[in-house]
């Protein structure tokens, strides 16, 4: 980073933009749950996968394959695999050559995965929850912002209007 003093804000260049002040949110949010989550042998990322697999292990699509839980997830595929396998190890999750391509690899929650992910969700949820609450009715909006930037377009229900 730079270390420049910048004078229209009168602090170290940067200290003020927007891609730094949401690393520096982001970097909390992820300390936050992971306060959350280390008792419970986990990290921020392996809950997401375990989530993301239970969320996808809910639908009549056949296996999940790891490229198809990295999407959904928002994941790096390498970084899937290589988490993948220390969940596999922990029997949180089960990992088995995809019956229709070989290639690929077919991966599924065990039951002590659906256990933890259940166990834990809305403790987690309660602390986002938590984290967001000085945004109070812009939290909305802050994540509608977030969505955009991800390159997702919010969905918005539109109240209907009585009378």
């Amino acid at each position: 980073m730079f270390t420049a003093v910048n004078e229209q804000y009168g602090a170290i260049w940067g200290m003020h933009m927007n891609g730094y002040l949401l690393w520096r949110a982001a970097n909390l949010w992820q300390r936050t749950i992971r306060v959350v989550l280390s008792p419970h042998g986990i990290t921020p990322v392996q809950f997401l996968l375990l989530s993301g697999l239970h969320e996808l292990g809910n639908t009549d699509t056949g296996p999940v394959t790891q490229s198809v839980l990295a999407n959904h997830c928002g994941t790096d595929p390498m970084m899937t695999s290589q988490v993948l396998r220390i969940l596999e190890k922990a029997g949180l999750v089960r990992r088995a050559t995809h019956d229709g391509d070989k290639r690929a690899v077919a991966v599924a929650i065990s039951e002590s995965g659906t256990a933890l992910v259940n166990r834990v969700d809305a403790e987690v949820r309660d602390t986002d929850e938590r984290f967001h609450a000085p945004l109070s009715e812009h939290s909305e909006t802050f994540g509608d912002a977030l969505q955009l930037l991800n390159g997702i377009k919010p969905r918005r229900r539109v109240r209907a209007n009585s009378g």
